[in-house]
């Protein structure tokens, strides 16, 4: 059996704490003054210490009051993350995927229906974001991220390899048609989404990298955080992009985007499926939706195939 304070008044007790006022916690409480002024009594009286320093016209915590604040706001912040945790749990089964947005918006989702008709009990939820993932602070499953594979504490696995290559619309061609040294007197577009600096996700050092001495300064004419915006923007004839063939696969097949150059280069910065080690062995759901999306990626136009295995 647990030897613990009231619950009830420990709840209290927080609540004076973060509102520095009885008549607050009250409020936030919806109960009386008095009864909270009680609660803190029984309280002290369980502990054997006093919590507040108590006045005719001032109520406020004591040393002891502020260690145990401290105490109580940690262990119910723990608590309230924990007990989030479960309730969104619904089912098993479900897969919650982080992932990029572009990625998300260009290769998975128009995919997910294959997945969804073979094994229609399992739930996927996406979560399209550029932030890093915190399997501590979330009930995520796995990610889909780009980088080079350094992923502490966590397994990661190579998913897709593209080749970067200049990219732009037929109409824009047609008009600014240039030898690739020239490139640089062009509108250029450029991709930010990963802070790309010194990667060949970068003009310059994509054209270093071919030993191209361009003319002009590669100032790009619009910069875009979202690759989406990035690809939309060249489709619609507004200059060059660094096209990342997994990316604009689709607008190449279908004509609404070409590769003038036949330079090619592998990125700097592959896809890989991420998700805690600790899930040794994974669940069933989770490695048979990996397994998945290898699958889907070995069909994948653009992708160059890897087994690399980073951990």
């Amino acid at each position: 059996m647990r030897i613990l304070p009231p619950l009830n008044s420990l709840r209290v007790f927080d609540a004076v704490a973060r509102n520095r006022s009885l008549s607050r916690a009250a409020s936030e409480l919806r109960v009386s003054p008095s009864a909270v002024s009680q609660q803190i009594t029984n309280l002290e009286d369980w502990m054997g210490v006093r919590l507040l320093d108590r006045s005719s016209n001032k109520t406020s915590l004591n040393t002891n009051g502020h260690q145990f604040a401290k105490l109580i706001n940690q262990t119910f912040d723990k608590l309230e993350k924990d007990v989030s945790k479960i309730r969104e749990i619904k089912n098993d089964d479900d897969i919650r995927l982080s992932i990029l947005p572009s990625l998300a918006a260009r290769w998975l989702i128009h995919r997910l229906p294959q997945f969804r008709a073979l094994h229609p009990n399992f739930r996927v939820m996406i979560e399209a974001t550029f932030d890093q993932t915190d399997f501590n602070q979330s009930n995520l499953t796995l990610a889909i991220r780009s980088g080079i594979g350094v992923y502490p504490g966590c397994h990661a696995t190579k998913l897709l390899d593209e080749y970067v290559s200049p990219a732009c619309s037929p109409d824009y061609w047609n008009k600014h048609a240039v030898a690739l040294e020239d490139i640089g007197t062009q509108e250029l577009l450029a991709d930010h989404t990963f802070g790309i600096e010194n990667t060949n996700l970068d003009w310059r050092t994509w054209l270093e990298r071919e030993n191209v001495q361009p003319i002009g300064n590669l100032k790009p004419s619009q910069l875009f955080t979202d690759s989406n915006l990035t690809i939309q923007a060249a489709v619609n004839g507004e200059g060059f992009m660094l096209g990342r063939s997994v990316l604009i696969s689709e607008e190449i097949a279908r004509g609404t985007l070409i590769e003038p150059f036949p330079n090619k280069q592998i990125s700097d910065w592959p896809y890989f499926v991420v998700y805690p080690e600790g899930y040794h062995p994974p669940r069933a759901v989770l490695k048979l939706f990996v397994n998945w999306l290898r699958e889907q990626a070995d069909e994948t136009p653009g992708n160059i195939r890897s087994d690399v295995t980073a951990t």
